[in-house]
């Protein structure tokens, strides 16, 4: 009886140390506290897709992107982490940055404050009001366990959902931009936790959608040491 019980107590605490295992992290967590990039080597550089399509012309052109954000350690603190955003659109290019970082990923915000904008020239809505409405939201977004494939194999990773604007108080000014969501996948294995973010705003019977962004993970380079 007694090593039967023992057998029972030890089942209960392997389940239990399982069940602590998979706990979904919160959303704040996931987003704005994990220390992405000091797990990055200092010179590691981080290619991004970004794709913006649109279904007519007064929602504005479409255009894609490549975002090269390299990371990079202060001379004053080698455990601290710089990013340097580089842009590239057809022949133009562009710069972000410097985002000096300790948690999250900088290159989830120029797409969210790119969003912002966006959602403010549609709307004419007030640019603060939209991106704390954002904020706030990316704090209590739904988080949920996600498998998807990275690098050529299939990854366990976790799925942050959001409708920022479903249920707020000013919605009949947004019109059909009340509908739009956003998806983001994370992964510990993924170089810079994050891997992919998808913004949709479909049309107000949800047929189609009116505007799709994505921004992809692509690629990872490291810069040969210096001797």
């Amino acid at each position: 009886m007694l090593r039967f019980a023992r057998i029972l107590a030890a089942g209960s605490m392997a389940t239990l140390f399982a069940t602590v295992a998979l706990a979904a992290p919160t959303a704040t967590e996931l987003f704005f506290e994990r220390p992405y990039l000091t797990q990055l080597q200092p010179g590691t550089t981080l290619t991004y897709a970004y794709k913006h399509v649109t279904s007519e012309a007064k929602l504005g052109d479409g255009f894609e992107e490549t975002l090269d954000m390299k990371v990079e350690a202060p001379a004053d603190d080698p455990a601290k982490r710089v990013a340097d955003v580089i842009i590239h659109r057809g022949s133009q290019e562009g710069e972000a940055g410097p985002f000096p970082t300790m948690n999250g990923n900088p290159i989830a915000l120029i797409l969210l404050e790119r969003d912002v904008k966006e959602i403010a020239q549609l709307s004419k809505g007030s640019p603060f009001y939209l991106r704390n409405r954002v904020r706030e939201h990316l704090a209590t977004g739904t988080v949920s366990p996600a498998r998807f494939a990275y690098d050529g194999r299939e990854i366990d990773g976790w799925k942050l959902t959001m409708r920022p604007f479903a249920e707020d108080p000013n919605k009949d000014k947004l019109l059909e931009l009340v509908g739009r969501r956003y998806e983001f996948l994370f992964a510990d294995a993924v170089p810079g936790g994050l891997y992919s973010i998808d913004v949709v705003t479909p049309t107000a019977d949800g047929s189609a959608n009116m505007i799709e962004t994505s921004l992809t993970l692509t690629g990872v380079t490291h810069a040969p040491a210096v001797k």
